[in-house]
């Protein structure tokens, strides 16, 4: 969980505190073969910032997240988070 806590705030700049797994999946390409493993998070701290291998960040309400190029596997994803009761 720390692992994942430190991705985000080296990719965001935000401060979570990591929670319940909510996905897992793959994605096999040409390029190699990648596990993906989703946990829901709440942010505790931080500034929203783009990291240093993206143009920009922004905060999307998830029913619009789809507008917006998405790797294939992220939108069994996005299924998945809309299918849970929202807190």
């Amino acid at each position: 969980m720390d692992a994942a806590a430190r991705e985000v705030e080296e990719e965001t700049g935000l401060t979570v505190e990591i929670g319940d797994l909510v996905w897992a999946g793959e994605h096999i390409s040409d390029h190699g073969h990648i596990v993906l493993i989703d946990f829901l998070g709440k942010v505790i701290g931080g500034v929203l910032v783009a990291g240093d291998d993206a143009d920009q960040a922004e905060w999307v309400p998830l029913e619009k997240v789809r507008e917006y190029p998405l790797t294939d596997t992220m939108y069994d994803l996005i299924e998945v988070l809309l299918s849970r009761p929202r807190s």
